[in-house]
């Protein structure tokens, strides 16, 4: 039986868990006034989610890393799995089939990445910083990294890099290894076109020249910024949207469920949406700055700039500033694997947090 100490609860983190109520409220009632039994779908997914919050809530961060190599292993696994036996859908095979309830592993091993180069760098503290820094995590994320994008799934392989980066900073990187990496970034950079499918291109094509495609390959941008502008500065109200309720933008309750939101509740409500996301961003950075040790600093730091760097990734590609991965807005979008995911980022955190004085 889980149990948490009853003075953990003192230091439970109000803020970070009122900011995610907020998100989730907003989602809720965006995906639900759009597609009302996806609603339902998405409330049952909240409180599976709730339930595996409370479990990494009660479990001492350093027990749940001390599992991070074990669950690793596990996770490629799984990927594998994913090439082999998952079910496809848009030209895509990305989900694994289990019973009535399917999966996205790639969004859960997100979690797990983060666990197991925190593991890492926490272990090399207080030796010498070299290139083992940079190059054993690099060496940990690129079996992950391949099989995501082979599904493929650009997306989730977009979000993990600065994550990976973010972790390789803070774990005690030297200036001079992460230049030499980025250069060697730089040089590789031309490769990655020939290595990606041919929709992938045509994405960044139409990124750099929307009139390319306007009735194709565009067309989901184009419409949402249709529908973000149409909301103007109040917004239509909850059913109101005419863009997003009659269909006209494609993934309105995945993808692009930001541009159905900014419909409703136009201007403002996007700016307060925007200012949620900032504050459980400074939030999760605070407690990372305040964690009791390396260990729980790099699982805060990996778990915030996971769900920054998603909701930017999304707004950048919902608004026309980044090419269109697919990619969910967290806490917001349907989707019971990104929730999962969004909610034990969350808890990672606030675990960390609680056990700051214990």
């Amino acid at each position: 039986m889980l149990r948490i100490d009853r003075r953990l609860i003192l230091h439970l983190d109000w803020l970070l868990f009122g900011l995610t109520a907020v998100l989730l409220a907003l989602g809720l009632m965006t995906v639900s006034s759009l597609v009302p039994r996806l609603g339902l779908r998405q409330l049952l997914w909240l409180g599976v989610g709730g339930g595996a919050a409370l479990v990494v809530l009660s479990v001492d961060y350093h027990t749940l890393a001390r599992w991070a190599y074990a669950a690793y292993g596990v996770g490629l696994l799984t990927l594998l799995a994913v090439l082999a036996l998952g079910r496809a859908a848009q030209g895509a095979r990305r989900w694994l089939s289990l019973g009535p309830v399917t999966l996205q592993p790639s969004e859960l091993f997100k979690l797990v990445l983060i666990a197991v180069l925190a593991q890492y760098l926490a272990g090399r503290q207080g030796e010498r910083a070299g290139w083992d820094r940079v190059i054993v995590p690099l060496v940990l994320a690129a079996p992950a990294l391949l099989l995501i994008v082979k599904q493929p799934d650009l997306g989730t392989g977009l979000v993990l890099v600065p994550v990976v980066l973010a972790l390789v900073f803070v774990g005690g990187a030297r200036w001079q290894h992460l230049g030499l990496l980025a250069g060697l970034a730089l040089l590789c950079a031309p490769a990655v076109w020939f290595l990606l499918h041919g929709y992938q291109r045509e994405r960044l094509l139409v990124y750099v020249d929307p009139s390319r495609d306007p009735l194709g390959s565009a067309w989901n941008v184009i419409q949402a910024k249709i529908t973000i502008g149409s909301g103007q500065v109040w917004g239509k109200g909850l059913f109101g949207g005419t863009q997003s309720r009659l269909a006209f933008l494609p993934e309105r309750h995945t993808d692009f469920v930001f541009a159905a939101f900014a419909e409703s509740w136009g201007f403002a409500g996007a700016m307060g949406l925007l200012l949620t996301y900032g504050l459980l961003t400074l939030r999760g950075f605070e407690v990372a700055a305040g964690a009791r040790d390396s260990l729980g600093s790099f699982l805060a730091v990996g778990c915030t700039v996971l769900l920054a760097s998603q909701a930017l990734v999304n707004l950048g590609m919902v608004t026309g500033l980044l090419p269109v991965v697919g990619i969910p807005l967290p806490l917001v979008s349907y989707g019971g694997s990104a929730l999962l995911t969004a909610l034990g980022a969350v808890a990672l955190i606030a675990n960390v947090r609680m056990r700051r004085f214990a």
